[in-house]
């Protein structure tokens, strides 16, 4: 069991910017891009805005309540805290949210051709037809969906998001924008993030030798 569902705030600090830092390392974001979070009793804690990756310590975490105000910190919480506290909202299972920028799994998704989600407008999933057609299907556990654009920050993404993983999604694509993993702690949500991105790097390698046959 990951030691972050027992609730020690500085191990789950810890484990957090070490995952950013990971991300960071592995192209997953760029040096001020993507935001994380982890929910703990007292509240979320959440990357600043604009911060390095590279350099982020748990000190520079913020924390703010269930409404987005900031209850401790010295540095302005990610611009994108309302998807955030949205997600935390519609979702008591989730207790961590990593939005990532990683490149082949938002380069990929853009090619393809989606199907609207029933009732959801802006809420898509792949075409079934495109789906078979790929070399290798996309990991059922991810439970994917893609929404079209709103503008970053708003509460229009915020609601679009809420309304996706509350048809219990695990990742989520942004269309012109990254994607969102969830988990019960952030070892689960960055799984998620590095699952869809190995999927989409193996489909467009698969792709490519294809066309070069």
């Amino acid at each position: 069991m990951c030691r972050c569902s027992v609730g020690d705030e500085e191990y789950v600090k810890r484990e957090l910017v070490s995952c950013v830092r990971t991300l960071f390392s592995k192209g997953y974001v760029s040096s001020g891009g993507g935001n994380h979070s982890v929910r703990l009793r007292d509240g979320i804690w959440i990357t600043p805005s604009g911060y390095p990756r590279s350099h982020l310590t748990v000190d520079d975490l913020v924390l703010i309540d269930s409404r987005g105000c900031v209850l401790r910190g010295d540095l302005r919480p990610s611009i994108e805290v309302p998807f955030h506290t949205e997600i935390y909202r519609v979702r008591c299972d989730i207790n961590a949210v990593s939005h990532a920028h990683s490149p082949y799994s938002h380069a990929l998704i853009q090619t393809l051709e989606l199907a609207e989600v029933d009732g959801h407008g802006g809420v898509f999933r792949l075409d079934d037809r495109v789906e078979q057609m790929l070399p290798l299907r996309i990991p059922d556990t991810l439970n994917l969906l893609i929404l079209e654009y709103r503008q970053l920050g708003s509460r229009a993404l915020a609601r679009l998001v809420g309304e996706a993983f509350s048809m219990h999604a695990n990742m989520v694509v942004l269309l012109d924008h990254g994607v969102i993993g969830v988990g019960k702690c952030i070892h689960e949500a960055m799984l998620y993030v590095q699952l869809l991105e190995e999927w989409a790097r193996c489909v467009t390698v698969s792709l490519r030798m294809d066309i070069s046959r």
